[in-house]
């Protein structure tokens, strides 16, 4: 039932594909990080319904709306705190085309010519990525410090191969890996995405279609993957796993979601006019109020990102019913016909663009961050004229599938070379002196088997280890998250020298006090509070004669908690401050807590090495504001919540780390900070002699 004049539009006009990068965490954000978010591109406005062709602007101008949504979060847009569900806007989209394209394909033919599939997959991806991914390369290799060059030189390797998407996963799950948001191809693990679901997808609909060529065969297999698909999205977002963001399974359902509204037949729903129209708006609607009032700290995707994977849907069947009426008038504009049009090279260059101008001017404002994704615009309009269409539409390479795998294989070629030539460049400059004590730095973490000694990543199960005199009468025991691991070599030291017994309970992410972490999902919430629970039936058990305890608190003065703890404030601090402390007092347990260690507005390291790179770097001397370092109502919440309570002392250590306006990143020649908040091995255990006479206090202390 296709109409082959619209078929042959479909092939040449309609296919779409559709990149973008994470939240923190982040970034993907994610969350945290988040930086996380996907864009679509291509001239294509058709769609197929199921008993006539229509053309389809509505489908490009979502296509603008998705990108502008996306590069506005990217730029900070305080209105775009949800602009990374933009991605999940264009992976339904592509769903939507691709299967059209593919069931028009397989209902005429009765099969799907992959190789064809995959060279109009490659004419209209490859050249545009392989251009900027080159670009950035060269960028990165004149800008970036060693260890920076290094980090996007092997996600560049994963984004040649089409493996960004588990490149950044695998990141996500390294507490001490480098920060995602810095990478200037971050954005390049939705491609990785979109060319998975081009291997997956055309197969499913071969299979299916010998076992019964029917299209409700097609929609019940469709279906079935569509449900898995979220039911794993949902469960891996609340245990917290990297690839509930980044992988395909876990993704797969907003693809299924566009496919299955192409398969609906028109005028199988049989409701009025307006309600088609007041449907698109709704549709509409919620893509705009996802965009604008998700966070985040939201646990994204699982069942959250439905609300902008029913608007799309519900857009484009409305779309489908009643084109060119309600929200498709809107879409229709001109405006949104240039950015939809130009939406793929957009994503392709803004993240990069921003990358580097945050490498280069570290306090750019929003203002600034938006001038320069305007500058990034111009760049994807001529890359758009000069590269993607000649391209995409050349007549020789268009009538011939063959030389299409080849250019694609030598654009692989080309682009895996750059990224192991930029790596090695990498390894070159790391190895100057100056680098080599920044890059040490870096690695210079606690002296500790973290893998026996440090409760690690979902597990809840309470390790424990022993160091010192094991016979001692005196145990001091090391409690809290990675800010109690960087005291362990000091303490460890003192432990040595004094002929105590020290027992270590450490997890990286769950802080010693009972504080609520919005940021984390439930199922790792339940995990930091069973840890703890553990923890201090073990503290009660030994019956130590004191308790150090030490947990990331600082930035719950800063500007960062606006944005990924909302929920946590410092009056919960000195709540949770009080519940900690009254159980160990109750148990005559003496305690030790430490105040928390600066928190820097950026990687020291990294300013570091841009520095020892470019004299010129705006950096300064990587020193940074003391008073939003540490933010004296944090420290004073925590004090406040141990008045009246006996067996509680305090240490400050700022004074050895901070002068009287500022904090420095080098003293005495010896680099303070591996990142931005925890401290270098070397330097913690410097602080042996200031740290030592304070413990011995605490112990003689009745």
């Amino acid at each position: 039932d296709a109409d082959p004049g619209w078929e042959a539009r479909l092939h040449a006009d309609a296919e779409t594909d559709f990149p973008g990068p994470s939240r923190a965490h982040s970034d993907h954000g994610g969350a945290p990080g988040s930086a996380g978010v996907n864009k679509s591109s291509s001239d294509a406005k058709l769609i197929r319904n199921s008993q006539s062709s229509t053309f389809r602007p509505d489908v490009e101008e979502l296509r603008g709306i998705a990108v502008f949504i996306v590069v506005a979060f990217h730029c900070g847009i305080a209105t775009f705190s949800g602009g990374f569900v933009g991605v999940d806007v264009f992976f339904v989209l592509s769903g939507y085309l691709i299967t059209g394209l593919l069931l028009a394909e397989i209902e005429r033919s009765s099969t799907i010519d992959l190789l064809s599939f995959y060279a109009r997959r490659i004419r209209r991806l490859l050249p545009a990525s392989a251009v900027m991914l080159l670009v950035t390369l060269v960028a990165g290799a004149l800008v970036l410090a060693p260890q920076e060059l290094a980090f996007a030189s092997r996600a560049a390797r994963a984004t040649a191969l089409y493996l960004g998407n588990f490149f950044f996963a695998l990141n996500s799950a390294d507490y001490f890996a480098p920060d995602a948001k810095s990478n200037p191809l971050l954005h390049m693990w939705t491609l990785a995405v979109e060319e998975q679901f081009y291997l997956f997808w055309p197969l499913m609909i071969v299979v299916t279609w010998r076992f019964r060529r029917h299209r409700l065969a097609l929609a019940v297999s469709l279906a079935v993957v569509t449900a898995a698909s979220l039911a794993a999205s949902i469960v891996l977002t609340e245990r917290g796993s990297g690839f509930a963001f980044y992988g395909l399974h876990t993704r797969a359902w907003e693809f299924g979601f566009g496919g299955l509204a192409c398969m609906l037949p028109r005028g199988a729903i049989r409701i009025r006019k307006a309600a088609w129209i007041a449907t698109g708006w709704a549709g509409f609607i919620l893509i705009v109020a996802a965009g604008c009032w998700i966070t985040a700290h939201a646990h994204f995707p699982g069942w959250i990102a439905l609300i902008p994977v029913a608007g799309t849907t519900a857009t484009l069947v409305a779309g489908s019913e009643w084109p060119g009426l309600g929200v498709g008038r809107l879409l229709a504009t001109r405006p949104f016909q240039i950015v939809g049009s130009l939406s793929y090279s957009w994503y392709l260059w803004h993240w990069p663009f921003l990358v580097f101008a945050l490498a280069l001017l570290p306090t750019l404002s929003v203002p600034g961050k938006a001038v320069v994704a305007l500058m990034a615009l111009a760049v994807a309009s001529v890359s758009h004229r000069l590269v993607e269409d000649p391209i995409r539409f050349h007549p020789f390479l268009a009538r011939r599938t063959i030389p299409t795998l080849l250019l694609g294989a030598s654009l692989t070629v080309v682009s895996l070379a750059s990224a192991f030539i930029c790596l090695e460049l990498a390894n070159r400059l790391a190895s100057s002196p100056q680098m080599r004590a920044i890059t040490a730095a870096v690695d210079d973490s606690e002296v500790m088997l973290r893998q026996r000694c440090v409760t690690l990543g979902l597990s809840a199960k309470l390790t424990s280890c022993e160091f010192g005199n094991s016979a001692s009468a005196t145990e001091v025991v090391l409690f809290g998250d990675s800010h109690a691991i960087q005291w362990f070599s000091p303490l460890e030291r003192i432990a040595v020298r004094q002929g105590w017994r020290l027992t270590t309970l450490l997890k990286s992410g769950c802080t010693a006090t009972d504080l609520p972490s919005p940021r984390a999902t439930a199922g790792a919430r339940a995990q930091c509070e069973a840890w703890r629970a553990a923890a201090f039936r073990q503290i009660e058990r030994l019956q130590p004669r004191l308790v150090v305890l030490a947990s990331a608190t600082n930035y719950i003065g800063s500007d960062r908690n606006g944005i990924d703890w909302p929920m946590v404030t410092v009056s919960a601090l000195q709540d949770a401050t009080r519940r900690t402390l009254a159980r160990l007092s109750a148990a005559g347990v003496p305690a030790v807590v430490m105040r928390d260690t600066p928190l820097a507005p950026f990687d020291v390291p990294t300013c570091l090495a841009r520095l020892a790179r470019h004299p010129w770097y705006r950096g300064g001397q990587c020193a940074f504001l003391r008073a939003a370092a540490l933010p004296a109502a944090v420290y004073e919440a925590e004090r406040s919540g141990a008045l009246g309570l006996r067996g509680v002392t305090f240490v400050d250590l700022t004074a050895e780390l901070c002068g009287e306006h500022d904090c420095p990143a080098v003293r005495a020649s010896t680099i303070i900070y591996r990142d931005d908040n925890h401290l270098t091995g070397v330097f913690a255990t410097s602080l042996v002699p200031v740290l030592e006479p304070q413990l011995v206090q605490a112990l003689a202390t009745p």
